[in-house]
C-alpha cells in the first residue's frame, strides 16, 4: 500500500495550526486561572461582608451590656438567613475578646488563627479543610466602642467551582469559535495563495510533449520563480537531449542504410557470377539482408517519430497527391514482382505535417499490403477529404485482413496479427509506425474491412482545417 500523499496546503495549515492551538491552550489556562481568581475574590467579598455584619450585630449597644444580651442580637431567623445558600454550606463562629462563645458553631474554633494582637478589621482569608470538606474562610477581629470580638465565616466551594467553570467556558467558546473561523479563512487563504502553483502545474500538464519552450516567469511571486527557473533549465536540457537524439537517429538511419544497400548490391552481383547450385543460398542471404534493412528502417522511423524525438521536427503544408506520386515510383516494381497491381486514386487534399514522417507511414501501409495481399490481387492507394473536410491517406488490399478483436493490439510495437504469425515476416512495426505518425499529427489510424470481399482498408485521418496542428507537432 503506497504511503499517503501529503499536500503543501495541509503542511502549511498544520504549521500555522499547531502554534495557534498552543496559544489557545495557553489562553485557556490563563482564562481558567483568571476565572478561578475572580470566583474566589467574589466568594471572599461575600464572606467578608457576612463577617462584618456578624461583628457589628454582635457588638454591645451600650457600654455595660451583658454577654447574654449581646447574644440575643442574633436570633434564630437571622442565623438561618446567614446560612441560607442554594449550593454551599455556610457556617460561622463569633467569640468575644476573651475567647468566649457568642454565636455560631464551636467546631470551627480549630480554624482560628489570628492572635489577640492582630490588627482589628484586617481579615484573614484562606482555604482550609473542615470535616473532610474543603472550605474557604474569612477571619476578622472587629472593635466597636471598645468592644472586641472575633468572627470566623466559612463556606464550601461548590458555587465557586461552578462560577469558575461558567466563566471559563463563557470565555473558551468564543476562542474556539474564532479558532475555527481562523482555520476556515486560513485554508481558503492558503488555497488562493497556492493558485499560482496550481495554474503552473495545469499549464505544464496541458503542454504537448514536444513543446519545450521556456515557461514565462511569474514576476509578482518571488517564491515561484526558483521553481519556474528550475523547470526551464530542465526543459532546456530535455530540448538539447531531443536535438541530440534526433541528430543521432538521422545519422544512424543514413549510416545503416548505405552499407546495407551496398551489401545487397554485392550479393546481387555475386549471385550473377555464382554457379547455379550456389545461387539459391545467395538469394536467401539477399532476402535476409533485405529484411534486416526493412526492419532497421522501421525501428529507426518509430524512434524518430516518437514523442521524445519529435520536438525538433519541421511541420509544413504539403499536398497529399504528391505523396502518392512519390510512392508510385518506389512501389510499382515490388508489387509487380509479386504479380500485384497498384492503383492510385489521388484527390485534392492537403495537411500540415512532416513530409518524411508521412512518406514513411504511407510506405509502411503499402509494404504491408504487398506482403499480406495474395499474388495477382490489386492494391489501391488513395487520398482525399471526407464530408467534414478532413484529409486522409488510405490503402486497401484483398489480403486476409485483421480480426476486429486484434485491431487495437496490432497498432502497438512488436505485435503481429494472427494471420501473419508464423510466417517469419516483419517485427510487427508497420502499423505501430503509422499509429505513431498519426499521433504526432493529431490524427487517427482506422482499420476497416473492405466494402466488398475480404481484405483490409487502412485509413490515416488528419484534423480538418481549423483544427489542424499549429506546426509544432
Amino acid at each position: 500500500m503506497p504511503p499517503p500523499v501529503d499536500s503543501l496546503r495541509g503542511r502549511l495549515t498544520r504549521l500555522v495550526l499547531w502554534p495557534a492551538l498552543l496559544l489557545v491552550a495557553a489562553s485557556a489556562v490563563a482564562d481558567y486561572l483568571n476565572a478561578a481568581t475572580f470566583a474566589r475574590d467574589a466568594q471572599d467579598n461575600l464572606l467578608l461582608k457576612t463577617a462584618v455584619a456578624l461583628a457589628t450585630r454582635l457588638a454591645p449597644d451600650e457600654n455595660d451590656e451583658s454577654q447574654e444580651a449581646i447574644r440575643q442580637h442574633l436570633d434564630t431567623d437571622d442565623e438561618a438567613t446567614l446560612r441560607a445558600d442554594r449550593l454551599d454550606v455556610i457556617d460561622f463562629l463569633v467569640l468575644d475578646g476573651q475567647g468566649q462563645w457568642l454565636a455560631g458553631n464551636l467546631a470551627l474554633r480549630p480554624l482560628l488563627a489570628l492572635d489577640a494582637q492582630a490588627p482589628p478589621d484586617l481579615p484573614r482569608q484562606a482555604d482550609a479543610i473542615f470535616q473532610t470538606q474543603p472550605v474557604r474562610l474569612v477571619e476578622l477581629r472587629h472593635t466597636a466602642r471598645g468592644y472586641r470580638n472575633q468572627v470566623l465565616v466559612t463556606s464550601t466551594l461548590r458555587k465557586r467551582r461552578e462560577d469558575t467553570q461558567r466563566m471559563f467556558f463563557s470565555s473558551l467558546w468564543p476562542t474556539l469559535l474564532l479558532l475555527t473561523l481562523m482555520l476556515v479563512l486560513m485554508r481558503g487563504g492558503i488555497a488562493r495563495a497556492l493558485q499560482p502553483l496550481t495554474r503552473l502545474g495545469e499549464a505544464i500538464d496541458r503542454r504537448a510533449p514536444e513543446d519545450l519552450q521556456p515557461i514565462p516567469l511569474a514576476r509578482r511571486l518571488g517564491e515561484v520563480q526558483p521553481l519556474i527557473t528550475a523547470v526551464n533549465r530542465l526543459l532546456e536540457r530535455q530540448r538539447q537531449a531531443s536535438d541530440e537524439q534526433q541528430l543521432f537517429l538521422s545519422s544512424a538511419a543514413h549510416q545503416l542504410r548505405t552499407p546495407l544497400a551496398g551489401v545487397l548490391t554485392q550479393l546481387e552481383m555475386a549471385a550473377l557470377d555464382a554457379p547455379p547450385e550456389q545461387r539459391p543460398r545467395l538469394h536467401r542471404v539477399q532476402g535476409a539482408v533485405r529484411q534486416l534493412a526493412h526492419c532497421t528502417q522501421q525501428m529507426l522511423t518509430l524512434a524518430r517519430a516518437s514523442e521524445q524525438a519529435s520536438g525538433a521536427q519541421h511541420f509544413a503544408p504539403l499536398q497529399l497527391p504528391d505523396l502518392l506520386e512519390e510512392a508510385a515510383s518506389r512501389w510499382l516494381d515490388p508489387a509487380l514482382a509479386r504479380g500485384q497491381t497498384l492503383h492510385f486514386e489521388p484527390a485534392p487534399a492537403s495537411c500540415v505535417g512532416s513530409p518524411w514522417m508521412l512518406q514513411e507511414a504511407l510506405h509502411n501501409l503499402i509494404d504491408n499490403a504487398i506482403r499480406h495481399g495474395p499474388p495477382g490481387t490489386p492494391i489501391t492507394v488513395r487520398c482525399g477529404s471526407d464530408t467534414l473536410g478532413a484529409p486522409y491517406l488510405e490503402v486497401e488490399d484483398e489480403g486476409p485482413g485483421i480480426p476486429m478483436a486484434e485491431r487495437e493490439r496490432v497498432c502497438r510495437p512488436y505485435v503481429r496479427g494472427g494471420a501473419t504469425t508464423g510466417t517469419g515476416a516483419g517485427l510487427g512495426l508497420g502499423l505501430a509506425v503509422v499509429a505513431e505518425v498519426a499521433a504526432r499529427h493529431h490524427g487517427r489510424l482506422r482499420l476497416r474491412d473492405r466494402t466488398v470481399g475480404s481484405g483490409l482498408r487502412v485509413r490515416l485521418e488528419f484534423p480538418a482545417p481549423g483544427a489542424a496542428s499549429d506546426g509544432k507537432g
